[in-house]
């Protein structure tokens, strides 16, 4: 079961209901299948009645966009919180990713697969991922900006081909976690951020690449 995600201090009490109805399903989700699990198994899950788990949310639906505004929001104050005084850029997006693809409960990959697989045919939880990659891709790119103004990143970067790259091996780290039981993550990530970082020396503008090779 993925641990609980704390409330911030002062969160109301109808605030914290939904918070351990979104943990209880983010567990019942990676052990049963979105599709199998049932709103009783979310509120067994959770310690309460499926008359007091409607109150807060009305199906299955509005759980994983509850679950998709959490983890938003979570990522959006994670990008908010890189400063250059902490130290390097490059080292913080690191630890951040180590983060989530790491630290992070397998479990968390697992759902996150099933909610890719159903947004191929729900638009709403396709919006729902595009705003989440929305937020990601705005704090990476404002990052990479701000790490080429610091001299961490070549200053003729391609951020847009950089951005796709990251992306697609990132979503690759996630479906192999969620489909391979033994897989290692720690060692996984070693072997990204060393790609990632080999990237950024070479996705270079074609026109910067050529002056640099004259």
């Amino acid at each position: 079961m993925p641990p609980p995600i704390t409330p911030p201090a002062g969160a109301s009490p109808g605030a914290d209901r939904r918070t351990r109805i979104l943990d209880a399903a983010e567990a019942v989700f990676a052990r049963a299948g979105f599709h199998a699990a049932t709103m009783n198994d979310v509120a067994t899950e959770a310690g309460m009645s499926p008359g007091n788990l409607y109150r807060y949310f009305a199906s299955k639906d509005a759980i994983i966009a509850g679950m998709a505004e959490r983890d938003r929001t979570q990522i959006a104050a994670d990008f908010a919180g890189l400063d250059p005084v902490k130290g390097g850029l490059l080292d913080q997006l690191e630890t951040l990713g180590r983060r989530h693809l790491v630290e992070e409960p397998r479990a968390r990959a697992v759902i996150a697969l099933q909610i890719w697989a159903e947004a191929a045919r729900n638009p709403e939880m396709a919006r729902m991922c595009a705003a989440i990659d929305g937020t990601v891709a705005g704090g990476l790119a404002s990052a990479i900006a701000r790490a080429k103004e610091a001299g961490e990143l070549p200053a003729d970067l391609d951020d847009v081909s950089f951005l796709q790259a990251v992306f697609m091996m990132a979503d690759g780290f996630f479906c192999r976690r969620a489909a391979d039981p033994n897989f290692d993550p720690a060692a996984g990530a070693d072997t990204l951020f060393r790609a990632m970082r080999g990237l950024a020396r070479i996705l270079v503008l074609p026109a910067a690449h050529a002056a640099a090779a004259e």
